[in-house]
């Protein structure tokens, strides 16, 4: 953000996300890409949606909670990830800290790439599908990677200056 029309273009996208919705209504606005004939949720009350158990229905406000249909989430299943994981949770070349940096490199390059084709070079929006499911792989692997305390590693999504990057 540079002024304050740019700052003010910012709050709109994450009052759209659900972030900052309206405490009157639990829609973004758009409609679901998978349920074309329904309205889409917002990112804050899709975890509403999660923690509950269900759907939001039309009708539905923030106060009465998701009354539509049942979503099955099989907690057990959810890996135990360490809270607020860091790369100096771990020494210096250990293979969880080395795949953390490698993570966070991928990370601060999908960022450039994304800023690169959205400030006029979209052409580069392409290479940035790949980064992306480079990525995912990358955050899977360290969410199996024990870390001998009952939690696996994760992401740390710690920012690496362009020179720093490997």
């Amino acid at each position: 953000m540079h002024d304050l029309k740019s700052a003010l273009a910012a709050l709109a996208e994450i009052v759209e996300q659900g972030e900052g919705a309206a405490r009157t209504d639990v829609w973004d606005g758009d409609h679901d890409v998978f349920h074309p004939d329904r309205e889409e949720v917002a990112h804050f009350y899709r975890f509403q949606e999660l923690k509950h158990g269900r759907r939001y229905a039309a009708g539905d406000t923030p106060q009465s909670g998701p009354t539509g249909e049942q979503i099955a989430v099989d907690f057990e299943s959810v890996l135990p990830m360490r809270p607020n994981p860091r790369t100096t949770d771990h020494p210096d070349g250990s293979e969880i800290r080395v795949a953390q940096e490698q993570f966070n490199n991928t990370y601060c390059l999908l960022l450039y790439l994304l800023e690169d084709a959205f400030n006029g070079n979209p052409s580069q929006l392409g290479a940035t599908v790949g980064t992306m499911y480079q990525l995912k792989g990358q955050a899977q692997a360290l969410l199996k990677m024990p870390n001998g305390d009952g939690t696996t590693a994760g992401p740390t999504f710690e920012y690496v200056p362009p020179d720093q990057r490997s």
